[in-house]
């Protein structure tokens, strides 16, 4: 159930955003000073493993560790993954690197560095450019994402992390995500699981990577604290990136049943942007932006002059703690966040200062109540962002800002209640019941006075209703209905249009928009038999007024609308692990294999484009992999990323991405305890493709649409640990 108020085009009160405020510092307030609490988050990718109980023996200073992730991933009656970063055998620099082969989730290179790539889960978000919503971000089971929705995916940092749980769709509900897409949460290495270590990489297009962590710990207390610094001068021109880090937390046992953990986060992330081309650009000179040619194209949108690129700093601190006594958990936390971003297009300078803070409060409650072995989640969030954003027009001679053109404040915050009640059936029969309660409001202010502001308040309740049959101790089928809300971003609702030929005609305005909703059924399947893994999902979605953003002929300005015909996202996740042979080659050897693959149909159900497919997705994308590993610690997996068909690029279905077959390889050697070799081999046969897109109603081959696929590359690296 959906409530949507624009409470007008008015002149805003400053006295309303102070008591917003004040609202939500007090709940901070009264938060931490409540008692302790409990409930994070964890994952599995195929979830095997036996059920753990919560006992009266002492609180783990690390949480969650990794059993309690899996166990917790176990009892979600949905799709879900857990990637264990450690157990990655190459490269561990980009989210791509530690999603992109995983059920579910579609990652869609940008170019190739520390950029924005297009993160796609159940179509969360598909028609953003770049991704900026559709997906609840985590780090450590707090919001990374700002209270309006938004993110910023360069602040992702895998390297730091010990393990990504994923909670695709509605099975984020209880952990606050409200979204198609779900949640991913990266769960942060500590000194309870990690040893001091060092990594140094070097690859093609001159990429560099040197990272290095320390860990420690005593009886009562462990730290960890770990420094990266990443660089890339692109496979395109005008693609260079660079991105440096520090991640670090301290924990410790206050009492035998009390923990607490500090966390600390800085990144700055800034990379090129290359731009879209026409297609023939794409295929003949992939290397190649507009201002490498001679065309009149290439003299409006000359990338070197106009300089696009990206420039994000954030510093982040938080805090959780949780208590466990006999069968009562609880965990509080809190963050704060800083972030400057400046995002330069071709056209326009948007300039955003931003302060995020917030509170999680869970309680996991387990006895004999309503039936035998019930257990209660409760949990309350309060999130505020106070943003400014500024839009200047960019000079076409130099890409220096020109004039002003709008500066508005932005007053987003969320309070979210969710509550859950599993029940055990029969022995192996579990259900769940959920429900979520979400207020989000969107103001917005224009401090220049050339618009009037807009109030936006979304309020939803999201119910859910899944079941678990454990058919065997390592083999599980599922089923679940529930629906979502998500409630439009500042980047929706607000456009900004600017001419090349005129840029000082730009403007801002402002749109009216409903939130979009869903309602999902669900059911699968995950387990082991034998040399089989698998972890299986099928699922529907009927969406109202999806949020559907076009943008025109510059491949720049946008526009973000509601699609009031409704639409439909529905596919299949597929993982499948085969074990073949052990001893084959040489005593202790073991050969296996993975197939992931990802069925993704979703269409438009009536309106405009009725019938047409959603342009962004491939409909069918494979992977595979055959691995073969040594007792000595030698790793060889070749690999193949094949999109099948081809993928439409605009609603109207008149052009389309190329369908493309990628072959890599990926090589380690573990040369002792301390020390490991490895290579990563990417587009091994130099396939011309193109690797994303944006998106249009109707477009035509002379736009410029396509971001080049990369070619060649080989990256080689040594992790050494002490």
């Amino acid at each position: 159930m959906f409530t949507y108020h624009n409470r007008g085009l008015v002149k805003q009160s400053k006295s309303l955003c102070k008591s917003k405020r004040k609202y939500l510092s007090l709940c901070l307030t009264l938060a931490m000073c409540s008692s302790p609490v409990v409930a994070d988050t964890g994952k599995a990718d195929i979830v095997i493993d036996e059920h753990i109980e919560v006992s009266s023996r002492p609180v783990e200073r690390a949480f969650p560790t990794l059993d309690e992730a899996r166990a917790e991933l176990k009892k979600v009656a949905g799709g879900t993954n857990l990637v264990e970063i450690e157990k990655l055998p190459a490269r561990q620099a980009t989210l791509q690197d530690a999603l992109g082969f995983e059920p579910g989730i579609i990652m869609q290179s940008f170019f190739g560095g520390n950029d924005q790539p297009r993160l796609n889960i159940r179509g969360s978000g598909v028609q953003s450019n770049p991704v900026n919503r559709g997906v609840q971000l985590l780090q450590d089971g707090l919001a990374l994402n700002q209270a309006d929705g938004s993110f910023v995916i360069g602040f992702l940092e895998p390297k730091s992390a010990e393990m990504v749980a994923v909670y695709r769709g509605a099975n984020a509900l209880r952990y606050g995500g409200t979204t198609l897409g779900g949640a991913i949460n990266m769960i942060s290495k500590n000194g309870t699981s990690t040893s001091p270590s060092v990594r140094l990489e070097y690859g093609s297009d001159a990429r560099l990577g040197a990272s290095g962590q320390l860990a420690g710990q005593s009886d009562n207390w462990d730290y960890f604290i770990s420094a990266s610094k990443d660089s890339y001068d692109g496979y395109r021109n005008h693609s260079e990136s660079d991105r440096s880090s520090v991640n670090g937390n301290i924990g410790v046992n206050l009492t035998q049943h009390i923990a607490n953990r500090t966390y600390f986060q800085w990144t700055d992330n800034v990379f090129d942007i290359p731009f879209v081309v026409p297609k023939a650009r794409a295929l003949s000179n992939p290397e190649q932006v507009l201002g490498d040619g001679n065309t009149p194209l290439d003299k409006l949108l000359n990338v070197y002059n106009r300089d696009p690129h990206r420039d994000s700093q954030m510093a982040r601190v938080a805090n959780k703690t949780r208590f466990s006594n006999d069968n009562l958990m609880q965990e509080l936390g809190v963050f704060y966040q800083q972030v400057d971003d400046t995002f330069t297009d071709p056209l326009s300078h948007s300039v955003t200062d931003t302060d995020d803070y917030g509170m999680e409060y869970s309680l996991n409650l387990t006895g004999d109540y309503l039936s035998e072995h019930d257990e209660l989640f409760v949990s309350f969030s309060a999130s505020q962002s106070d943003m400014t954003r500024r839009y200047y027009a960019n000079n076409p001679m130099n890409g220096s800002k020109m004039q002003e053109y709008g500066r508005l404040a932005f007053d987003a915050n969320n309070l979210m209640l969710a509550l859950q009640w599993q029940a055990q059936l029969h022995d192996d029969v579990q259900l769940a019941v959920a429900a979520q309660w979400v207020q989000a409001n969107r103001d917005i202010t224009d401090e220049m006075s050339l618009l009037h502001n807009q109030k936006n308040s979304y309020d939803s309740i999201n119910p859910k209703i899944g079941i678990n049959y454990q058919v065997s101790d390592e083999v599980r089928v599922f089923a679940n209905v529930s629906s979502t809300s998500e409630a439009p971003t500042y980047w929706e609702l607000v456009s900004s249009t600017v001419s090349p030929k005129n840029p000082a005609a730009a403007k801002i305005s402002l749109n009216d928009l409903q939130a979009q909703e869903s309602t999902t059924i669900e059911f699968g399947s995950s387990g082991q038999v034998a040399q089989t893994q698998w972890n299986v999902a099928l699922y529907r979605s009927e969406v109202d007024d999806e949020l559907i953003s076009i943008v025109n002929d510059f491949a720049v300005n946008g526009k973000t609308d509601n699609y009031h015909a409704g639409t439909i996202h529905q596919g299949v996740e597929l993982e499948v692990i085969q074990g073949f042979a052990q001893d084959m080659l040489a005593k202790g050897d073991n050969f296996d294999a993975k197939l992931v693959y990802n069925y993704s149909d979703f269409y438009f159900d009536g309106g405009e484009y009725d019938g047409n497919q959603i342009a962004g997705i491939p409909t069918h994308l494979a992977q595979f992999e055959l691995r073969y590993q040594m007792a000595n610690g030698f790793y060889i997996a070749p690999n193949i990323k094949w999109q099948i068909d081809d993928t439409a690029i605009d609603h109207a279905n008149s052009q389309y991405q190329d369908s493309y077959t990628l072959v890599g390889l990926q090589m380690a050697y573990q040369v002792n305890e301390q020390i490991k070799l490895y290579l990563d081999g990417q587009n091994l046969t130099d396939e011309v493709y193109q690797t994303s897109y944006v998106i249009r109603g109707y477009s035509n081959q002379a736009q410029p649409s396509f971001l080049p696929g990369f070619g060649p590359s080989v990256t080689l690296g040594v992790n050494m640990s002490f």
